[in-house]
């Protein structure tokens, strides 16, 4: 039998689940806009959905990076990067395919941060 004092702690939720899930859960929104209107239907500015679920999974991946004991520099940075793509220059970013390419780039990354770093 082992010892309990040598067993590891419990870890909690795998909170990083939410970093993929809110991802391409904008591009999900954002596609059956796409799908059932002309365009797809700007949320705040020019933010759209899928626009808007990158960059809010980018800073809830930056924001357990921050919390996380081990710190992951580019966990912590990926939301400069999506205010860069979507908020600042929105226009080399709307096409569906990079929002896509972006969201499964941070799900790899949270899939990361959440084998080493947690």
């Amino acid at each position: 039998m082992s010892d309990p004092a040598e067993e590891k702690p419990a870890r909690g939720r795998p909170l990083w689940l939410l970093v993929p899930a809110i991802a391409f859960a904008g591009l999900a929104v954002e596609y059956m806009e796409l799908r059932y209107l002309p365009a797809a239907v700007p949320l705040i500015g020019s933010l759209t959905p899928g626009m808007l679920g990158c960059v809010v999974a980018s800073f809830v991946l930056a924001i357990l990076a921050l919390r996380s004991t081990k710190k992951d520099i580019v966990s912590i940075c990926i939301p400069f990067i999506s205010l860069y793509m979507f908020v600042i220059f929105p226009e080399s970013s709307t096409s569906f395919l990079w929002q896509a390419i972006f969201a499964v780039s941070i799900s790899i990354l949270a899939v990361r941060f959440g084998l080493w770093y947690q």
